[in-house]
């Protein structure tokens, strides 16, 4: 029953991270690395169902003459065995869409039997029921199976102790030359390379939160090639612009306001990599509203991501609106959470960009509310026939520096329903830390490529070195902000065919 429990509370707090059915529990629901503490108790409720299943076929049991206990423990069994292979199958990244709905389902399956269940009793026992589940005779006939029990579950964690590569999948690299990044796959040895492709889910605005994504990875003394094609019906370069309403303009959102926006956004793409394969992206996940003991909460109840042992993780993060024309990935860093800082109106914990010498983006405009801004620029004369009224999008997504001026009211003649730019571009590029990784995407027929490049070791404290036995996750973003697609079992990068070629 502590298994069942555990496994059903921390698997509903999992999936707030794609569903709303259960938001109101929210308050009540564990927090924190909720991904490791959902797959221990998987993996003992899979345990026990097994010395239940062997206790049945071992030990006489009377059967019960009631239709509807019989009825109702069958029901138990079918949805229980049901969550456990889908949950196996998901964990493996085996499954597909539809079997992913299912592990869902199942878990709210067995919801409803643990209510059925619990009347069944109460209509046989009444008041007696809380005595009976007491009574030190009914610990002592359970004896057996309780050791039983125990040695099962002593067997599975050796087993798990010493099979820990079932954690992770083995990418082996092939050598490659030096290339230039163009997004495209017309060099000779990416046709040489098989694909593989990792499941991932839980994604806003993909079918039913999921695309499968396809990796291929190669290297050479020098640097590393990745890359990546997903599937996503449509190219979104949209990023929260701002519209002229009532004489005053205001950020086109939907949820940006609680840093959740899911429509009016860009696609993207993140890359996370670290020298360890942990649950839950290395144990850098903590879920829910308050899920880092003295940190603020956040705005839109998720979770945070950080480190709390101390140990760096790369995550890189490509934008297709404001990274994409640099030729670049934001290269950013998962470390321990920071101090909040007074007047930030959003705190990211452990997740922050890496350093930079100069080059960037900001948003356009002085002070961010929720009903009105003031722009921090407008574009220049010659420039404004790109911003009219009632255009369903912007000409020009992105705002140079140079082609625009100061904000003035007296400047400000644009008719009501004008659409502007929110991108402000300072540069065309990062310099320094935060431009290590070389990224070009290409979006055609329906689905992204992404072709990236990154120097095997940078020198930065924030970097992980692309080396043997480095994990990496991958997740991807249908033009939301932070309802990215997820899987559990990372790939580990080989690299020690190429050393033994002296390669590397």
């Amino acid at each position: 029953m502590i298994s069942v429990t555990l496994s059903l509370i921390t698997g509903l707090r999992v999936s707030l991270l794609q569903y709303d059915h259960f938001s109101f529990l929210a308050p009540v629901l564990p927090q924190g690395k909720m991904h490791t503490v959902h797959y221990y108790s998987g993996v003992t409720l899979a345990l026990a169902s097994t010395c239940f299943i062997l206790y049945r076929l071992t030990f006489e049991h009377k059967a019960t003459n009631n239709k509807y206990h019989r009825s109702v423990n069958w029901f138990g069994y079918v949805v229980l065995l049901v969550c456990l292979i889908s949950g196996f199958t998901r964990w493996l990244d085996l499954a597909n869409v539809w079997l992913s709905t299912v592990h869902y389902l199942s878990a709210i399956a067995i919801i409803l039997f643990l209510i059925l269940h619990s009347y069944v009793y109460f209509l046989t026992l009444g008041k007696k029921l809380v005595g009976k589940l007491f009574q030190i005779k009914t610990l002592v006939r359970f004896k057996w199976h309780l050791i039983f029990f125990g040695l099962l579950a002593g067997t599975g964690v050796l087993i798990f102790e010493q099979n820990k590569s079932l954690g992770f999948q083995v990418l082996p690299l092939e050598h490659s030359d030096f290339i230039a990044i163009d997004g495209q796959d017309s060099e000779p040895f990416w046709q040489n390379i098989k694909w593989k492709t990792i499941n991932t889910y839980g994604g806003a605005n993909f079918n039913n939160g999921y695309t499968p994504v396809q990796i291929k990875i190669a290297s050479n003394d020098v640097e590393s090639y990745f890359l990546f094609r997903w599937q996503d019906e449509t190219k979104s370069l949209t990023h929260l612009p701002l519209v002229k309403l009532n004489q005053q303009w205001q950020v086109k959102q939907q949820g940006f306001h609680s840093f959740n926006e899911t429509r009016y956004y860009e696609d993207k793409f993140a890359v996370l990599l670290s020298q360890s394969c942990d649950h839950g992206g290395d144990g850098t996940a903590h879920l829910g509203k308050s899920p880092i003991k003295g940190k603020p909460a956040n705005w839109h109840g998720k979770g945070y991501h950080g480190s709390l042992d101390g140990r760096v993780r790369d995550l890189w993060h490509w934008k297709a609106l404001r990274t994409n024309d640099m030729v670049q990935m934001d290269d950013n860093v998962i470390a321990k959470p920071r101090k909040a800082k007074s007047g930030d109106r959003r705190y990211t914990a452990g997740y922050f960009a890496d350093g930079k010498e100069s080059g960037a983006y900001v948003m356009n405009w002085i002070w961010y509310g929720k009903d009105k801004i003031t722009p921090k620029r407008l574009p220049l004369p010659e420039y404004q026939h790109m911003y009219k009224a009632d255009n369903q999008h912007i000409e020009q997504a992105v705002l140079p520096w140079f082609s625009s001026t100061p904000y003035k009211p007296l400047l400000d003649t644009y008719p009501e329903g004008t659409l502007l730019s929110s991108v402000l571009y300072r540069s065309n590029r990062f310099e320094g830390d935060r431009g290590d990784v070389t990224a070009k995407g290409h979006w055609q027929d329906g689905y992204w490529t992404l072709e990236v490049a990154r120097r095997n070791k940078t020198g930065s404290e924030y970097d992980v070195a692309l080396e043997q036995g480095v994990c990496l996750w991958v997740a991807a973003f249908d033009h939301a902000q932070i309802a990215h697609t997820r899987h559990q079992r990372p790939l580990k990068l080989d690299y020690s065919a190429l050393s033994q070629k002296g390669k590397l």
